[in-house]
């Protein structure tokens, strides 16, 4: 990993006091909203690997809640503000506010299906 990539990880990590952006417990890894795979890399090129992109986790179970899946309006609010070149607090709280809402619809699917 060079510096800057490790640098930007830890600004990540800072934002949101190494804690679990899904429950708040410590972090031990970053998770990619738009998911690290070759047809999101087609899609979205360098995006994925953009801090825009990346929300602290603790575990593989946290990271999956994080990613966006087949959320559409979340990959492209991403990608717009990825591409803007002037990123503020409020891309983040917007960005960080719909993945809360994919968490939540992610959550209450698991829970009906457990129900079932």
């Amino acid at each position: 990993m060079k510096q800057n990539e490790a640098d930007k990880i830890e600004s990540t990590y800072t934002r949101h006091h190494y804690r679990c952006f899904v429950c708040g417990a410590e972090v031990t890894q970053r998770a990619h909203i738009i998911g690290n795979t070759r047809m999101n890399r087609r899609i979205y090129g360098k995006i994925i690997d953009d801090p825009i992109n990346w929300l602290p986790a603790c575990s593989l179970a946290c990271n999956a809640l994080i990613d966006a899946g087949s959320n559409l309006r979340l990959k492209q609010m991403i990608a717009v503000f990825a591409t803007s070149h002037v990123l503020e607090d409020w891309h983040y709280s917007l960005i960080e506010r719909e993945v809360r809402k994919n968490i939540k619809r992610k959550k209450e699917k698991l829970y009906r299906i457990d129900n079932v």
